[in-house]
Formats: structure tokens, sequence, C-alpha cells
């Protein structure tokens, strides 16, 4: 039973594309079950058999296969048996025969649905042109190679210990990185009552010891550039501006090239990646000439949300993921 509502959930949410899509348009005699019916039916399911008659309309083969291919796997070998293979037909009316009844209420036009729908829209036609800026580029061995070459810090067994504080901006990561010079045994503090990343801001800054390929690339290679005891310049990762200091460290052997290869090309391509999707964004808002009014900004105030309790707004480990 469970599955069977579930089968009749995904109809009626797919009920544009589906059963309406799904259902023949009226015709003045309805054809009878099995019989064959010539053309491409609403939806673009290919014609077939009449499979199921109602309200002047007609239910094909064709477009019922079309709807079970939109299942994953398991779906679809659940409709192997005859009786559920009924049951997801009379979901695929079901669907048409509440979206009808629902157009004569006059819910089609409500206000709040076309919104909906707009929104939606505009979701699916931005993320068919997400999908186009992300496509991934091509690495080659040599570019691998030199990348390898050019940074010989990394792809070792070294490990290090490291504390970190994380802000928004380069202006506050700068001013932080200037009192550091003056008051280095401040580190603690300072990730305490500044850094957005509160889970190792309440340890002061503290990251454990880790070794390569745990951070982000950016992170990655300013930590393990440094000595303990070293700061780090401000730091720019996806998220936000780091400053970093490396408590103790244990070298170790450095990789063949061979062994990192693949790990250095898949961070080559998630570096183009990134710098292509923030290009094309920054090219775009460059050409609406973009300009934000900083007071009629700041006199915005958002209502309250409510968080669920057990959760946090802010990542648990924002400077970890993404390595190499």
């Amino acid at each position: 039973m469970r599955i069977r509502l579930r089968t009749l959930a995904l109809t009626t949410a797919l009920a544009v594309a589906g059963c309406q899509g799904g259902g023949a348009p009226p015709s003045a005699e309805a054809p009878g079950a099995g019989k064959t019916v010539s053309g491409t039916p609403p939806g673009g399911a290919a014609a077939g058999t009449v499979v199921a008659t109602y309200a002047g309309k007609q239910l094909t083969s064709g477009q019922v296969i079309a709807e079970i291919e939109r299942l994953p796997g398991p779906s679809r070998a659940y409709l192997a048996q005859a009786d559920r293979k009924r049951q997801f037909v009379e979901n695929m009316v079901m669907n048409d025969l509440l979206f009808a009844e629902a157009e004569r209420q006059g819910y089609a036009t409500d206000p709040d649905i076309e919104r909906q729908v707009s929104d939606m829209r505009k979701r699916l036609v931005v993320q068919r042109l997400m999908r186009e800026y992300q496509k991934p580029p091509e690495v080659t061995d040599e570019q691998a190679r030199r990348y390898y070459d050019d940074n010989p810090t990394l792809y070792s067994t070294t490990q290090i210990s490291a504390s970190h504080i994380l802000v928004k901006d380069e202006a506050e990561a700068k001013q932080i990185r200037a009192r550091l010079e003056q008051e280095p045994q401040r580190f603690a503090d300072i990730a305490r009552e500044q850094s957005t990343d509160k889970t190792s801001g309440a340890k002061g800054g503290e990251l454990g010891k880790f070794g390569q390929g745990r951070m982000v690339p950016e992170f990655e290679r300013a930590a393990f550039a440094l000595k303990p005891g070293e700061i780090s310049q401000p730091v720019k990762t996806q998220y936000g501006w780091h400053v970093i200091i490396v408590t103790e460290r244990q070298d170790g052997e450095r990789k063949p090239f061979d062994q990192v290869k693949e790990q250095i090309k898949a961070t080559l391509r998630n570096k183009a990646l990134q710098e292509n999707v923030q290009g094309r964004m920054d090219a775009l808002k460059k050409q609406a000439n973009l300009s934000i009014d900083e007071a009629a900004l700041a006199g915005i105030t958002p209502p309250p949300a409510t968080t669920p309790a057990g959760t946090s707004p802010v990542p648990a480990n924002p400077h970890a993921g993404g390595g190499h």
C-alpha cells in the first residue's frame, strides 16, 4: 500500500507533464480499449493501443510506457505484476481527472499557483544554464605535471596541526593578520571572538592534525607551506578569508607523480570550473551595470527564521572537503 500511495503521489506531482499531457483531447467518439491509435498524443508520448477511456479521453500504451520510463529501476520492476500495473494506470487517470476538476474550480489560474509555477520555471531554466557553465574542462598530463612541479610542498605524507580564523571579507582578515603580528599569542582568543567557523572557533581555531587531501586546495596550499609558529597571509576560499597558523609539522616523503596524477587533474578541473563559473557571473553583473544601494540594503530587516532544533545555520566544518 505504501508503494502504491507513493506511485500515486509521484503521478500527481507530474500532473502537467504526465497525464494532462497523457490524456488525449476529447473525442466525439471514444474508442474502445484495445484499439490502436495513430499520431502522437500530447506530452510527446508515442501512440499505441488504447489502454483506458474516460471522460471522452483515451490513455494509450505509449503514454503509459513513457510515464513508466520516468520512474527509477526498482519502481519499474514493481510494476511488472498485473495488479500493480493496473493501479498505476488508474493513478494516471485519477491524476488527470483531479487536474480537470481543479481547473473547473479555478485552481489553474490561482495567483499563488501561477507564482510557484513561474518560480519553478525560472529555477529549471537557470539550472539548465548552470549545467552548461559547469561542464568540466579537460586537463592534460602536462598541466598536471607542471602543477606537481610548481607545488613541491604538496602531495606528500606530511602531516600538520593547524588552527585558523575564518572571516567574511579580506579587509577584516588583514586587520586580524596585522594584529597577530603584534600579539601572536592572542590567536586562540581572536578565533573565539571573531571566527565565523564556530565549531573550530570554540576551540581557539584548532583543526587538529591532518594530511593532504583533507582541505580545500587554496587552504591546503597555504597551510602546508607554513613552518611551525608561522602565520599565513589572508587566504581566500569559497568559504571566506582564512588566517592560518601551523602549530606542529611532521614531514614525510613526497608521493610519486603517477600516484597523484588523477588527484591533481581533479584539483585543476575543479579550480578551472570555479573560475569559469565565477567569471561568467561577474561578466553578467558587469554587463547589467549592477549597482546596490548600501543604505537601502541596510534598511532591510529580514523576518526572524526558526532554526530546527539540533541544527546550525553555519556549516560545521567550512574549511574541509573539496580537496585534491
